[in-house]
């Protein structure tokens, strides 16, 4: 990704997900009181999941997301 390529939008949704993701890794079912806590994140998660892909493939006004643009595979190896 080139500098110019930042998307404030994707970012927070990347930051919202990771924040999650630390979340559920420390509701370890054997010290979770209400297995109900650990499926709310579990669905925010998938929510996130689903909105990362929607703002990735038409995000900015219909048009893929800058900042996921994916460069091509090249490989350098002789």
């Amino acid at each position: 990704m080139t500098p110019g390529n930042k998307c404030s939008v994707k970012d927070d949704l990347v930051n919202q997900l990771i924040a999650l993701n630390n979340k559920l890794n420390t509701l370890s079912p054997a010290l979770l009181h209400s297995e109900q806590a650990r499926a709310e994140v579990q669905e925010r998660r998938e929510s996130l999941y689903v909105e990362i892909k929607r703002h990735r493939a038409k995000g900015h006004e219909g048009k893929p997301c800058p900042a996921d643009q994916r460069l091509p595979y090249s490989s350098n190896i002789k």
